[in-house]
Parts: C-alpha cells; structure tokens; sequence
C-alpha cells in the first residue's frame, strides 16, 4: 500500500500484549483518522476496535506532554532479542531530531536495555502512567540510547478528533498574570527566528495549522510578534507549541533560552494556571 492511500477500509490486527488472555482484535482506521506520512512529520492512525478490547486491558489516558528538560518516562516495546517485551526508561532531553515535532530520549540503563527496533509506535508514559508521546525513531548503533519521540500535541494536530480524549471538549486557555502578553513579546522579539520572515513562517506552521493561518503579520516587528503572543495565549498549550517549534531552530541560542525563562517565570507566577 502506498504511504498516501487511505487504509480506512482495511482491517487491522490488534494484539495486546498486556493482556493474559492472548486474544487478538480486530480495528478499522477512523474517517480523519489517518494523517499519511509527510517529510519525517505524521504517519498517525486512529483505529476503532470491531469489538471490546480483552477485560483485563484497561485504555491508557492520553495527555498533553508540555514541558520536557530532564522528565523521564517509560516506554515498553518488543525488540528482536527480546520477544516478551522489555520496559525502558528514558529522559526526555528537548527537542531535535529530523523533525520539528520531534523530542529526544535517552535510554538511563546500559545498552541492552534502550529504546531500539521494535520500539516504533510505542506509547512513552509519565510518572502518573498517561501517556505523553509515541516513539518514531532510534538511532541505530548498537550502543546508542538516542531515539526520539512525537508528543501528543502534535498527534492531536495531525489527528484533530482526538482533541476531545486529550483535552476534552474545550481546552482551558491558561491564566496568566497581568502583563504577561508584554513580557513574553519583549523577550520573543529578540528571537532570531521571530525577526527573519520566512523562518518565522516555519515556526509558525510548526506550531499548528490554526496558528499559522489565523496569525496576520504587520511591517512593525514588535507589533508582529505581539499578534503572535496574543493569539498563542488563546490556546491551552499555544506557547507551549510556539516554544517547541522555536527551540528546533535556535538550538539554543541565548535569546531563545532567554524566552523560555520568561515562559517558566510567568507560568508559576501568582494568578497563574497550574
């Protein structure tokens, strides 16, 4: 099958490997439900099971990821060398990788217990056991504990009709405190990316179609950048999203990790949501 034709009408064999049972479902993909490959971005299904899933096999919550500097996360996969499955945990170390949506892991155990093959599509889970990304990618040397991760943000921006699992039905926009839109466009504007054009048109369609389409751009940088935090604030996880996409193309940069401390300062000030 080609990556771009839709499986939507293609049955899908279901194993679930948590479950003692050893019974195998059956699933179809969901209308809107297949975002198709697309340059290292994507290649995301939503399945609907024919029939209930085994008892004893409870559904995972998905959640929002957001902030990533030093979390570490389990993720449970089944290499060649180890047909029952092997648990890993992993730090999540920040953006990188060949994609803008992507976070990098590194596997805390030695070599024989890593995120590798067999890894791919596995859900990365928090400390509260929800989880937070899938795995796309590992390197593949034998002694390397780098792979990376897509977070469910970007999952919910391929598929959209999973919004309502992970957010329900209208994300909260957070509360920030008073002056928080001047504060976040004063350090924003210092952004190399922010103050070039077409590279602030990348970041911006990285951070999500509605954003990219609904944010209008002024001659007046300062101005520019203020419509861009305004409308990000509109959103649960809007600068979440514009931070992620910036930090793929600053690599930090002072400027860029000068933001980010403004975003951490602002978000845990007093009158600021959780």
């Amino acid at each position: 099958m080609d990556d771009r034709d839709s499986p939507q009408d293609r049955p899908v064999a279901v194993d679930h490997p948590g479950s003692l049972t050893g019974d195998m479902s059956y699933a179809s993909v969901l209308p809107q439900g297949w975002a198709p490959p697309d340059q290292e971005r994507a290649d995301v299904a939503v399945l609907q099971l024919h029939d209930a899933a085994p008892p004893d096999c409870t559904p995972a919550r998905l959640r929002p990821c957001g902030p990533v500097h030093g979390r570490t996360v389990r993720v449970f996969g089944q290499a060649s060398a180890a047909p029952p499955g092997i648990w890993v945990a992993a730090r999540l170390l920040g953006a990188g990788g060949l994609s803008p949506d992507w976070i990098q892991l590194e596997s805390v155990h030695p070599a024989d217990a890593r995120v590798q093959g067999g890894y791919s599509g596995a859900g990365t889970v928090d400390e509260n056991g929800d989880v937070v990304g899938i795995v796309v990618a590992a390197r593949r040397s034998t002694d390397s504990r780098i792979a990376w991760m897509i977070p469910v943000e970007a999952v919910v921006r391929y598929c959209p009709l999973l919004g309502d699992a992970v957010y329900g039905e209208s994300p909260p926009a957070p509360a920030w405190p008073r002056g928080a839109e001047r504060e976040l466009a004063a350090a924003l504007v210092r952004v190399p990316s922010m103050r070039d054009p077409q590279r602030r048109d990348s970041v911006l369609r990285d951070a999500g179609d509605e954003i990219f389409d609904l944010a209008e751009r002024s001659p007046v940088l300062l101005e520019d950048v203020r419509g861009v935090v305004e409308l990000c604030l509109q959103y649960a996880d809007g600068i979440d999203r514009l931070a992620a996409a910036l930090r793929w193309y600053e690599r930090g940069s002072l400027p860029m990790r000068e933001f980010e401390r403004v975003v951490v300062r602002l978000r845990d000030a007093p009158g600021a949501a959780p």
